[in-house]
């Protein structure tokens, strides 16, 4: 088992690479935990779940991945229809990726198709598409 040495917020402790591993194993289960659940409209299960994940890849310090992280948050807010939230975690999300992710171009670009939809008028309020096509 091959330490790692983690930069700044663990205090340059060694961590064994497979305990960062099995840390990042973890977030991505929170994360699909966090997506499904947004997915089925359960949003509380579904911030609480995704926060988790992103205070689990900030103590990793692991800036790319928390990018990621935010990006999904704000397509939760998205799918909340919490427009403003939305629009300001992807806003932390590019400003992360920009830095530590520069060479992710597909994520970026996903990033970007992401804050496009927040603009796209075809996009409706979570609920029945009925409801809001037809108010009484």
């Amino acid at each position: 088992m091959e330490p790692q040495k983690n930069s700044g917020k663990n205090n340059d402790h060694y961590i064994p690479s497979d305990y960062l591993a099995d840390m990042e194993k973890i977030v991505q289960t929170l994360t699909l935990r966090a997506m499904a659940a947004g997915n089925n409209g359960d949003f509380e299960t579904a911030f609480s779940t995704m926060e988790l994940a992103l205070w689990l890849s900030r103590s990793l310090d692991k800036k790319c991945l928390e990018a990621v992280l935010l990006n999904n948050m704000g397509l939760i807010h998205t799918m909340n229809g919490s427009w403003d939230e939305a629009m300001l975690t992807f806003d932390q999300s590019m400003e992360l990726a920009m830095v530590y992710c520069p060479y992710q171009g597909n994520f970026l670009a996903i990033l970007k198709k992401n804050i496009a939809c927040l603009f796209d008028p075809k996009i409706t309020t979570p609920g029945n598409p009925k409801d809001t096509e037809n108010p009484s």
